[in-house]
């Protein structure tokens, strides 16, 4: 382990030494010669290990020039490739998903929880007291709660922040009563059994410990299952100033603490939500991403403030092969039907937290107006009429909704992202609703949410949506590519972050192609909702035409008849023997 004295400013850039961070240098030895020389064509330069070591111990010339170790030490430790990934979790969680999660452990002893990955700054965790007394205990926190008098490492006295409700635990999509403490504690993040896990002191967290909202009709809601685990920000550090704006504490964040360790090459993560009803396992990479979870063209923009904004041009209806589910083969215009007052375009922000597509109501009454669905008030939702004949060969059909986004760095300048209609027949559930009922996850934003953007595209959408940041402060962006359906690759691709980042060259279409029921091209009749469609599960069997069929069955009987009258002669002569043989015997 190198170890490095460096300190950061109140905006988490290096400044003269004052906290010590460790250099990582993992597989080091694995290529020829590990890092035992680099230099250029004249050989006017050797970098060796020695003088690796050399400019490590040098404080003075580190503290001094701390630019050195972003251009010459974090670039040698780019050449093991190191990424961390998160694990997700072998559970998974409603009420309206079902969703998948990460698995991390706080404090020493560890206390294990599971967190849905996203959101930014400090990352959200339920607390034992919170659900102590709660009437659903079994659900409330069933994904881990943590109590910080059980920890020898929490530090809940330096921050001495309580944040008062409301508050909202989906990136501001529902309200809800919330009280939390701001503090910092230790987080381990396992890797397997083959690595060390990695450790993150001072780790920025908010400590929920009451909770309550209801749903939009008003009726009493539920309590959280788990909190969330967020994935970075502009700035390296969280920054807590007191009133005289004097620092109170720099608390750290994920990515950049393991950047700053050495342990990544970039402050940067790569997300996949992937799907539990589809067996699309979560794909969550610190320092880089999983290429075989992007395919074709990756749209790059800079981030706006602390969100990830981008235009939405069109939403449209569209089949990748076979017949249509609907009385159209594609639909275009659909984010602007029955709505004159939006633009060419509508401003989106990408959030994990929020849980479905946040879309102005007359695009969902639009979205709606195609599919067997109907408006459930309660919830503020479209379920899924489930005993429509049109219903099943809809959400197996190779049919999907296409979101096309402005991507000025391609050379089309759009970037066209398609969602399957199997991962928008989503599962409400207890304790949400007593019958788990399949929804299809379009709300419009509430009024007063958090974002820039009053509309965001969350979980739902994110399942077929690959999202990447790199927080770089100079020159910082994030990227939106198609992700593959079930039938892709399953062995990780590790890619680091460069200017462009590489995708898979795998067909989308076939990622799907064995999970997808094609709709026969017979159309019966054509209404005003869709066409009453006759389609098949199995391939037709091989057999023999109806008139070959016809023309045994007359034979059978024919041959059946005959049987019949040989048996009828055989027994008639048989009876006459019999009685010739009485008449004999009686003589």
């Amino acid at each position: 382990m190198l170890k490095l004295r460096a300190s950061q400013d109140h905006r988490g850039h290096l400044s003269p030494p004052r906290r010590l961070l460790s250099l990582a240098a993992p597989n080091a030895g694995a290529h020829a010669g590990g890092m035992a020389s680099a230099s250029n064509e004249n050989g006017t330069m050797a970098l060796t290990e020695d003088l690796l070591v050399s400019l490590v111990k040098c404080e003075d010339v580190m503290s001094s020039y701390p630019v050195l170790r972003r251009i010459v030490i974090i670039p040698l430790f780019a050449f093991s490739n190191a990424l961390v990934q998160i694990l997700p979790s072998s559970r998974s969680y409603g009420p309206d998903g079902p969703w998948q999660a990460v698995n991390v452990s706080l404090g020493n002893p560890p206390q294990y929880v599971q967190l849905l990955p996203g959101g930014i700054w400090a990352s959200t965790i339920l607390s034992y007291g919170m659900c102590k007394d709660n009437d659903r205990s079994q659900i409330c926190g069933s994904g881990g709660l943590y109590d910080p008098e059980d920890s020898g490492t929490v530090d809940d006295e330096t921050l001495q922040i309580i944040l008062p409700d409301p508050g909202s635990l989906d990136g501001g999509q529902t309200r809800a009563n919330v009280s939390w403490r701001q503090m910092m504690e230790t987080l381990q993040i396992t890797r397997g059994s083959q690595y060390q896990p990695v450790v993150v002191r001072n780790f920025s967290m908010k400590l929920v410990d009451k909770f309550a909202m209801n749903l939009p009709d008003g009726s009493p809601g539920f309590p959280p299952q788990l909190g969330n685990l967020a994935l970075g920000a502009p700035d390296s550090t969280h920054v807590f100033q007191n009133p005289d704006g004097t620092i109170r504490a720099n608390a750290s964040l994920i990515p950049a603490a393991i950047y700053q360790s050495g342990e990544i090459s970039t402050n940067s993560f790569g997300l996949h939500i992937g799907s539990v009803a589809m067996n699309i396992p979560l794909s969550l990479w610190l320092g880089g991403y999983d290429s075989s979870r992007v395919l074709g063209s990756v749209s790059s923009q800079p981030y706006t403030g602390d969100q990830l904004l981008i235009d939405l041009l069109e939403i449209g209806i569209g089949v990748d092969n076979g017949a249509s589910p609907f009385p159209f083969a594609q639909k275009q215009g659909i984010l602007r039907q029955d709505n004159n007052s939006i633009g060419d375009s509508v401003q989106v922000s990408l959030d994990p937290l929020a849980p479905y597509l946040h879309l102005p109501q007359s695009t969902c009454d639009a979205l709606a107006s195609y599919l067997p669905v109907s408006y459930q008030s309660k919830y503020n939702l479209y379920f899924w009429n489930i005993t429509d004949p049109r219903y099943k060969p809809l959400v197996r059909s190779p049919s999907f909704l296409s979101f096309v986004f402005r991507a000025p760095s391609l050379p089309q300048a759009k970037l066209t992202i398609k969602v399957p209609f199997q991962l928008l027949n989503l599962t409400l559930q207890a304790p949400m609703i007593e019958i788990p009922t399949q929804y299809f996850p379009c709300r419009p934003p509430q009024a007063g949410g958090t974002h820039a953007s009053a509309y965001a595209l969350g979980r739902a959408f994110l399942q077929a949506a690959f999202l990447a940041v790199n927080w770089d402060p100079d020159g910082g962006q994030w990227s939106l590519g198609q992700a593959p359906g079930p039938d892709t690759a399953r062995a990780p691709q590790q890619e680091q972050f460069s200017n462009r980042l590489k995708s898979s060259t795998a067909s989308w279409s076939d990622s799907w192609k064995s999970h997808w029921t094609p709709i026969k091209e017979t159309v019966s009749t054509v209404n005003s909702t869709g066409p009453t469609i006759t389609t098949d599960t199995a391939a037709p069997k091989p057999g023999l035409s109806t008139g070959a069929k016809i023309g045994i069955g007359i034979g059978c009987a024919a041959a059946l008849a005959l049987v019949a009258g040989i048996g009828l002669g055989f027994y008639r002569s048989r009876s006459r023997a019999r009685e010739a043989s009485k008449i004999s015997l009686q003589q």
